[in-house]
């Protein structure tokens, strides 16, 4: 990429995530329930996903709080361009017992995502689905994809594509739902 067109990605890229982060905060509505997609976590048999140390999580069973659940790779643009803000999202709720971020890779081996973790240093609790099969049992069709489930592990929101988590919209949007609204 040349030096002059490098300002003019970086600027499409930035009006890209203002739009989807716009379309964000306008839809906030529960999800259509496609055929594939999860409308409660408890609809599945299991919904297995690893951390660094090999502990098995399974998502089914992560009630009683508000779970945002991020699904990236490390090869996917928008993933890479979304894990900074993501990341200074997290530092503000990760001392709070209300609110869960699962941060899950679906690339095939941690190595990769060490290796992206050194040239992209974050705060985020990593996870790892590497057969994709949970991503799938959700319904991700395409990556970044978040979900964001109530404390009795409803689907209450479906966000297809990146996001801007420095939106204050988003945050507001968080605290009602942490808050009860």
């Amino acid at each position: 990429m040349s030096v002059r067109t490098r300002p003019l990605v970086s600027i499409g890229f930035a009006v890209l995530l203002a739009s989807v982060s716009a379309v964000f905060i306008r839809s906030l509505k529960p999800p259509d329930s496609p055929s594939g997609s999860l409308a409660f976590l408890s609809a599945a048999k299991a919904l297995p996903i690893v951390d660094r140390q090999g502990k098995v999580t399974d998502l089914t069973r992560q009630k009683g709080r508000l779970l945002v659940i991020h699904f990236w790779a490390t090869w996917c643009p928008p993933c890479v361009e979304e894990i900074p803000a993501l990341s200074r999202f997290w530092d503000r709720y990760k001392d709070r017992t209300d609110i869960a971020l699962y941060s899950v890779s679906v690339d095939k081996d941690w190595k990769v995502v060490e290796e992206f973790n050194r040239r992209n240093p974050n705060g985020l609790p990593l996870y790892r689905d590497p057969d994709s099969s949970t991503a799938q049992r959700f319904g991700t069709s395409q990556y970044p994809e978040t979900y964001i489930t109530n404390k009795a592990g409803r689907v209450l929101y479906r966000v297809q594509g990146a996001v801007d988590w420095n939106d204050a919209e988003i945050q507001k949007r968080i605290d009602q739902l942490l808050s009860g609204g």
